[in-house]
């Protein structure tokens, strides 16, 4: 009912003397449970008392607020991170008001969705050009089976384990110390392909790479991809998947790669470790593995990555090379844009 309909039944029933209570319930329950408090009636029944029979509102000071919907739209689709604050601001409308109205809209509020790097538009064009070279390859089995993909994971020796816990009502959680940027740890570089690890080296004393040791490593791995695969390595037809750091990418490593003449260099974008398997794959998972682990020393952390390492079936790890071909198509798919969620 229209609240002024309600008051005229107010009046009625104050007229024939009856109590608010008693009216609101009588009309409650002709009407609907919902549509009239008891103290609303109490306060219609006081005025009545007080000689205001008068059923309009009383006027308000101020202005009446009008809220403009396609403006509160236009607003958020111009720039949708921007904040009820900042739009009750520059509209000037009432913060609730403007909550109110943007749900009205169908507009909800989720949390910004991070990416590896901010990627301009020819760095976006360049992940296009390039996954479309590479999508000229067979996506067969044989394919997958050249590649050789390689990268480095800082491993903390302590991984504290920042998951909810399980508590009793009241009991407080246990507080967890964030790890600091200089905690101890180790550079764990790892070459893998579709059945596994094939050469892995840990670097202590928190040493970084440089180009030196990187051709030195990449020495000691291509004899053991020798060992493992002597077939690929006669036929020359090894295919290196690494990103571009600076190590990678020196012209000394190039100078090495062509000596090692059994490995070809696959194309990759800057920036890029959505197209990255170790990124996406192994190390997403190592991480999950070592959380809640903490390590004396260099060897129990190499003892950790081993035990990882060898939990992993053959499918595992070539699942994670064949998605590569998936990921390039969705590259082009996003237009270059980072396509993970």
């Amino acid at each position: 009912m229209e609240n002024y309909e309600i008051r005229i039944l107010l009046r009625h029933y104050w007229k024939q003397q009856f109590k608010a209570a008693e009216a609101a319930k009588k009309i409650c329950k002709v009407e609907g449970e919902d549509v009239l408090s008891i103290r609303t009636a109490q306060k219609w029944f006081k005025k009545f008392n007080e000689g205001h029979t008068d059923l309009r509102d009383d006027p308000r000071s101020g202005r009446p607020i009008t809220v403009n919907t396609e403006a509160i739209r236009e607003a958020v689709e111009a720039k949708s991170s921007t904040s009820i604050r900042r739009l009750s601001a520059e509209l000037d409308i009432p913060q609730t008001s403007v909550f109110r109205h943007l749900h009205a809209i169908g507009k909800v509020n989720r949390r910004c969705r991070e990416v590896p790097h901010d990627l301009t538009e020819n760095q976006r064009q360049t992940r296009v050009d390039t996954c479309r070279k590479l999508l000229e390859n067979p996506r067969d089995d044989r394919f997958i089976q050249r590649i050789v993909t390689c990268d480095e994971k800082w491993v903390y020796f302590s991984n504290p384990d920042k998951q909810n816990q399980w508590l009793n009502p009241g009991q407080m959680a246990e507080p967890v110390a964030n790890r600091e940027r200089f905690s101890r740890k180790t550079l764990l570089c790892v070459w893998w392909n579709f059945e596994g690890i094939i050469h892995h080296e840990l670097v202590p004393n928190s040493r970084t790479i440089d180009a030196d040791l990187y051709c030195a490593q990449l020495d000691r791995m291509y004899a053991e991809l020798s060992r493992k695969y002597p077939a690929l390595v006669n036929r020359k037809r090894v295919l290196l998947q690494q990103d571009n750091a600076r190590p990678h990418t020196a012209r000394k490593t190039k100078e090495k790669i062509k000596e090692l003449d059994a490995i070809e260099l696959l194309p990759h974008p800057a920036y890029s470790p959505d197209l990255a398997p170790s990124d996406y794959h192994l190390f997403r998972s190592m991480a999950h593995f070592l959380r809640g682990r903490s390590f004396d020393s260099v060897e129990q952390v190499e003892a950790g990555c081993l035990q990882f390492f060898k939990s992993k079936d053959k499918e595992w790890y070539r699942r994670g090379i064949k998605q590569l071909a998936e990921r390039w198509l969705q590259t082009l798919q996003s237009n270059g844009l980072y396509f993970e969620t």
